[in-house]
C-alpha cells in the first residue's frame, strides 16, 4: 500500500474522499478528487487507488472509453506486480486467488499483469515441458 500512497502524494493535486461515488462504481475521478468506497478490503483498496491515481496522472476528469481503461488497467497491473513478484509466486502457487492474495491485489489485476507479459517471460516463469495445474 506504501508505493500506493506514494503515488497519490506526488499527485499534489490529488484529494482521496472514502465515500461510494455511484452504486455501479467503487471508485471515480474527476482529475483532482479520487471517490472511493470505504467498504473495499485493503487489496481492492489499493488496486481501485492506484487504478484511479493513474487517472489523475494522465490528466482523466471523467469516465474514459474502453480502450483507455484498459490501458490503464494494463499501467496498474505492472505498477502494483513486478516480474520478480510473479517469479516468487509462480514457484510455490498456481492458484490465481491465492497469488493475488499474496501479491496484495486483486484476481483481475493480476490477470491484467499476465497479459502483459511477452513470451521470454512467459517462458521464464513456465519454462516450456512444465505442466501448468
Amino acid at each position: 500500500m506504501q508505493r500506493v500512497w506514494g503515488r497519490l502524494r506526488g499527485l499534489a493535486q490529488a484529494v482521496v474522499i472514502w465515500t461510494r461515488p455511484h452504486s455501479e462504481i467503487p471508485a471515480a475521478t474527476d482529475g483532482r478528487r479520487i471517490w472511493i468506497d470505504p467498504k473495499l478490503t485493503s487489496n481492492e483498496t489499493r488496486c481501485v487507488l492506484a487504478h484511479e491515481a493513474i487517472h489523475v496522472q494522465h490528466g482523466h476528469t471523467s469516465c474514459q472509453p474502453q480502450a483507455i481503461e484498459r490501458q490503464v488497467r494494463l499501467e496498474v497491473a505492472r505498477f502494483l506486480i513486478t516480474f520478480e513478484d510473479l517469479q516468487n509466486i509462480v514457484g510455490w502457487s498456481s492458484c490465481p486467488s491465492v497469488m493475488a492474495e499474496e501479491l496484495g491485489v486483486t484476481e483481475q489485476v493480476l490477470i491484467d499483469r499476465l497479459a502483459t507479459l511477452d513470451g521470454d517471460q512467459l517462458q521464464v516463469l513456465w519454462p516450456p515441458g512444465e505442466h501448468i495445474a
